[in-house]
This record gives structure tokens, C-alpha cells and sequence, in this order.
């Protein structure tokens, strides 16, 4: 085993071995987010994406969109871009409130296309493997990646193995092309994590197709990887890795807490209590029209608290969630129509068995 290969893996270890990673996500694993996770389970998380460029050019971007405190760690910072030197420098400005920088390549929005970043990058092999020496060089804490596969088997595998020679000390790997994005998700592919896994000597996350905890043991039984993260699936339960059904009302309270606390901005709440009270939005229109014209943190907290107030509180198997639909698993109207009734006729219960108790403490 050669030096980086050693050094891998004691960093690894020295993080605790984490195995349930909250991903890195624009606008919303801010520091609120992520402790809300981390108090669920998540052994290890990531800032948002920062753009390089900008964080090295505005002076405001850095204390804006990386914030972080001494209980939020492990902690990877997660940089885009193409220029090595731009790289290194946001880096540097960074490093000493992070445990490793790591580079997106993995971005699959136009966006990414326009900026030659993410994974638009993968495209350039050499631009790649001299960002990731240059970095290792030039920094005082690991580099790792975060990338998605090729069609092409064979040219994945190659990179990953050039990746781990340039210097890189964690891989995550989205089992999906850069084209299964937005309308096109389709199935993840583990066999290809697996084989990567298989084929590397540095630890491998494996990203994509979780979004319960049977799915995040599975991963972890299917692939060998040495760490599941997920992305959607935590926006919608961020109690995903405590293994345990947990009611989004109360983690939406929960949430609304962390970030009083931590000072979100107001468009990371909004985008946070959409996905966590979808389910409750959807029958009480009301009240998701009112979250969407909120602009204080305390009309915010007001939705939260009115819906919590309905007793919106529906097994887990019978949730319309917003991953779920978000992922394509979309059902003939005719199909959702019934299933929203279905939550109205679960909710009329609940009410009614909280009526009966409640007259038979008055008797």
C-alpha cells in the first residue's frame, strides 16, 4: 500500500469512519440543515457548492454561503470550477474551517455546461487530474471527489483509477450519467459503484437511488461502499439516517429552530418546508400558497405551526413524498386523486380519535 493510499485511509478513520453523509446541495445543506441531519445520524456532511471564482472575487460570497460552527464537523467543502489556481486559492481561504475541500464533478445543470465545471468537466481527463495534484500540492487538508459515471464502463473505471493516482482521498460516485437529470432521472446504477469500489484502494461513497433506510442498507450491502450519501431523500425526511419514521412536522419545527439559530437565509427555509411539508401542502392549499408569499422567518413559522396544528401525521407508506414525485414515480391522476383522498379520510380519523379522548377526559 503506497503512501496516499495509507494516507487515505487514516484520514478516513480518523473522521470516524462516517457511513450516513448528508450531500452537498445548493442552497440547501446550510449550516442548519446539516446539524439538523447530523442530529439524526449523519456522521458527515457537506457545504453547498461554492463557485471558486466568485468566493476569490466578492467579498461578501464567502461569509453569505459558508457558515459553519465547531459542532458541525466532519466537514467537506465542496468547490467547483476549472482553473487550478482559482481552485487553490478559494481553497486556502477555507481549509482551516473544513476537513477536506472537495471538487464537484458531478453537476449535471446547464449551468455546469456554461461554467465548465461539475460534470461537463469529467469531459477534460488531464484538466481533472492536474486540479487534483495541484490541489493536493498547494493545501493543508485532503482533496476528494464527487463525480458522475459515462455510459461508457470501461472510460469510468479509467478515470476513477487516474482520479485515485492524481492525488484524490474519498470518491463519491453518482451512479447516473449527466444526462439523467430533471425529467430523465431513471434508475440509479450501484453495479457500476460496485465495480469502482471494487477496483479502488481509497474509501467510496456511493450517491444515488436511496430514499429510505432498507435502501441506504442496501447500498451499503449491494455495492461494499464505505459510506451512503444521500440528497433528495434528506430534504424530504432529514431523519433518513436515524433509521426510525419520523413526523416532518415535527422535524419542520425542528428545522425552523436550527435555523433562528444558524441565521438561514430566507429562500434556504422556503425551499426546506416545501419538500418537508409537501404532503400537508397539497391537501391544505391554503396554506401552501401562504408559505409561498412568506417573506419573514416568523410567517414562515407561522405555516409550520398552523399545519402541525391539523394533525397532518400520515404513515409512512401512505405519504405522497416530495422525492418520490420528484423522482418520477408519478401515478395516473385518477391514482393521486384517490390517494389524496385517502390522506384527507386518514387526518378525519385522527381528528375524530383525538375528539373521543378528549371527551372521555372530560367525563
Amino acid at each position: 500500500m503506497d503512501d496516499h493510499i495509507q494516507q487515505a485511509w487514516q484520514f478516513y478513520r480518523k473522521l470516524g469512519s462516517p457511513k450516513f453523509i448528508c450531500a452537498p446541495m445548493v442552497d440547501q445543506s446550510e449550516l442548519a440543515f446539516r446539524m439538523l441531519t447530523r442530529k439524526y445520524g449523519a456522521t458527515l456532511a457537506y457545504t453547498p457548492m461554492l463557485h471558486s471564482r466568485i468566493m476569490t472575487e466578492s467579498k461578501s460570497y464567502k461569509d453569505e454561503f459558508f457558515t459553519t460552527c465547531p459542532e458541525d464537523r466532519p466537514l467537506f467543502a465542496q468547490l467547483c470550477g476549472h482553473d487550478p489556481q482559482i481552485l487553490i486559492k478559494a481553497a486556502l481561504m477555507i481549509q482551516d474551517q473544513c476537513d477536506a475541500i472537495d471538487i464537484n464533478l458531478g453537476c449535471p445543470q446547464g449551468i455546469a455546461r456554461k461554467g465548465l465545471y461539475g460534470a461537463y468537466l469529467l469531459e477534460k481527463r488531464e484538466q481533472v487530474l492536474t486540479i487534483v495534484k495541484e490541489l493536493k500540492q498547494n493545501i493543508n487538508v485532503p482533496v476528494t471527489c464527487k463525480i458522475r459515471v459515462f455510459k461508457d464502463r470501461k472510460k469510468t473505471l479509467d478515470l476513477t483509477k487516474d482520479i485515485q493516482q492524481a492525488g484524490c482521498s474519498i470518491l463519491t460516485v453518482h451512479g447516473r450519467t449527466k444526462e439523467q437529470n430533471k425529467d430523465f432521472v431513471g434508475q440509479c446504477d450501484w453495479t457500476i459503484i460496485a465495480e469502482i469500489k471494487q477496483q479502488l484502494q481509497i474509501p467510496v461513497f456511493a450517491n444515488g437511488g436511496i430514499y429510505t433506510w432498507s435502501d441506504v442498507e442496501r447500498c451499503l450491502q449491494e455495492t461494499k461502499v464505505d459510506a451512503v450519501m444521500s440528497s433528495e431523500a434528506l430534504l424530504e425526511n432529514p431523519g433518513l439516517f436515524s433509521g426510525e419514521i419520523k413526523d416532518l412536522n415535527d422535524l419542520a419545527e425542528e428545522y425552523m429552530q436550527f435555523a433562528k439559530q444558524y441565521n438561514a437565509r430566507l429562500s434556504e427555509i422556503k425551499g426546506h418546508l416545501f419538500k418537508l411539508l409537501y404532503t400537508g401542502l397539497q391537501i391544505f392549499t391554503d396554506l401552501r400558497s401562504k408559505l409561498g408569499s412568506a417573506k419573514t422567518y416568523d410567517e414562515h413559522l407561522e405555516v409550520v405551526i398552523e399545519l402541525k396544528n391539523k394533525r397532518v401525521n400520515v404513515p409512512k407508506e401512505d405519504k405522497l413524498g416530495w422525492y418520490k414525485r420528484y423522482q418520477n414515480f408519478k401515478q395516473p391522476q385518477n391514482n393521486k386523486d384517490k390517494n389524496i383522498q385517502k390522506l384527507e379520510n386518514i387526518i378525519q380519523q385522527q381528528d375524530l380519535l383525538l375528539q373521543n379522548n378528549d371527551q372521555k377526559q372530560s367525563e
